[in-house]
């Protein structure tokens, strides 16, 4: 298996097993992002108990503020530079790289999100949830995920 991606989800639920689970039933049902295996890693989770909790927050955010900083750069490198540009995008590399940059401002998961927040269905935390969150820090975590896919070769010999 090869890791494909790193996600930390924001989740609210009575236990760290709990989101877990919640994280395992998303997966399944989403169409967005389909890994062969995903892996909850307790050691770099933290409930909202944990002092760290809300910097960790932050820095995933901060991840993902830095790839739509970068997916906006690569589009002004190519000569977007106003709106009215992006009518004259062709298929292939600059509108894939819109359409990765689209996702984390509409609040779809994708492969490239590093946080995510379940709770809103969005890359960025709310000041209504966080305040949510202080009120009750006990029923949120920041739950860490390893996603793996298959290779080829190891998906053919999972189908037999």
């Amino acid at each position: 298996m090869k890791r494909l991606a790193q996600h930390k989800v924001l989740l609210s639920g009575d236990s760290f097993d709990h989101c877990c689970d919640q994280l395992h039933r998303f997966f399944d049902l989403t169409s967005l992002v389909i890994y062969d295996c995903i892996e909850a890693r307790k050691e770099l989770s933290f409930s909202g108990l944990d002092g760290a909790f809300f910097t960790q927050v932050t820095a995933a955010e901060d991840r993902n503020r830095t790839m739509v900083s970068e997916l906006i750069a690569e589009l002004e490198k190519n000569g977007i530079q106003h709106s009215e540009d992006l009518q004259h995008i062709a298929q292939g590399y600059l509108s894939k790289t819109l359409h990765i940059l689209s996702h984390f401002l509409d609040g779809f998961i994708g492969i490239d999100s590093f946080f995510y927040n379940l709770l809103d269905d969005s890359h960025w935390l709310p000041a209504q949830t966080r305040i949510t969150i202080d009120n009750n820090p006990s029923h949120y975590w920041l739950v860490h995920i390893d996603c793996y896919s298959a290779s080829p070769k190891e998906a053919g010999l999972q189908r037999l």
